[in-house]
């Protein structure tokens, strides 16, 4: 654990996160943010231009700028280093997300928006040299549709659309040991077909090459969906490039869960890697016919 978020700190955090919300007016009114898509706008050109995305977070900006070991992903040189080339790619077919925080805080609950109104001060200044400001970018949270929200009234629509892109496609999921994504739910209900190859649960870029190979067994008319942390955002790219449609789905299936059970907090869900929910990097094995059946190959 990095010691900046041990719980000896957490007062000192507390502070930091207040006294940095209250210099966020100053920070975007000197260092102005991107343009940012809407979900709705970067949903529509996914679904009709069949674009791939590379996402990030306030996780990948840490990991970028402090050089952060995450719970789930070690520094690395390479990845660090592919992953501050991608910010500023031209690819049309390859959007690239900034999170919610980039584009509004509006309808955040409070927690959220402190939380963006922080991480954007502590981070920007730094962060802006990596991006093309002339970009219009991407919006990340096209996977975080619900948690997050005051009102959440539009939580279906955005399910809904997010679900159109693979509606009647075999895909092929790269996911975390233990991320279980789909099991359990109708997330993937409507897809033709759907596969598994199954990563490390963390520092999943140590396996890097040899679930990039994998990935290039597959036909290219098939939707990669991806779920592995910064990992993700790289492989996404490099997929993509490959003429893949690749796409970082990230925290939906968790998301999904939360909206299903109409959650009024980031609660662990049991039986799924719950990264954001107290204990929810416990995870208990399940036994599901259907999984394994799903899974083509597996390097955890």
């Amino acid at each position: 654990m990095e010691v900046r978020y041990s719980p000896a700190f957490k007062l000192l955090r507390k502070i930091a996160k207040y006294v940095l919300c209250g210099l966020y007016p100053l920070v975007i009114r000197v260092w102005h943010i991107p343009q940012v898509l809407s979900i709705d706008e970067t949903l529509d050109i996914i679904i009709d231009k069949q674009c791939s995305i590379c996402r990030y977070g306030d996780g990948e900006f840490l990991y970028i700028i402090d050089r952060l070991n995450l719970p789930f992903q070690a520094q690395d040189p390479l990845l660090r280093s592919k992953m501050i080339a991608i910010l500023k790619s031209s690819d049309k077919h390859i959007l690239i997300g900034l999170p919610i925080g980039y584009h509004s805080l509006r309808n955040l609950v409070v927690e959220s928006e402190r939380t963006w109104k922080s991480q954007i001060a502590w981070i920007y200044p730094r962060l802006r040299k990596y991006l093309d400001m002339k970009k219009t970018y991407a919006n990340a949270s096209i996977t975080r549709v619900y948690a997050d929200y005051k009102d959440k009234s539009s939580s279906k629509s955005h399910f809904e659309k997010l679900m159109s892109i693979w509606r009647n496609r075999e895909i092929v999921l790269i996911e975390g040991e233990k991320s279980y994504i789909g099991v359990g739910n109708d997330l993937f209900a409507k897809a033709a077909k759907v596969e598994r190859i199954i990563a490390p649960m963390h520092h999943a870029f140590s396996r890097y090459d040899e679930l990039y190979a994998e990935a290039l067994k597959q036909e290219r008319s098939k939707l990669i969906l991806i779920a592995l942390g910064p990992t993700a955002t790289v492989l996404s790219y490099e997929l993509a490039k490959e003429g893949y449609q690749a796409i970082d789905i990230g925290n939906v299936d968790i998301e999904y869960e939360w909206y299903r059970m109409r959650a009024s907090s980031k609660v662990k869900i049991e039986g799924k890697y719950t990264s954001e929910a107290i204990g929810g990097r416990v995870v208990e094995g399940i036994i599901d016919d259907g999984y394994q059946r799903q899974i083509i190959s597996r390097f955890s």
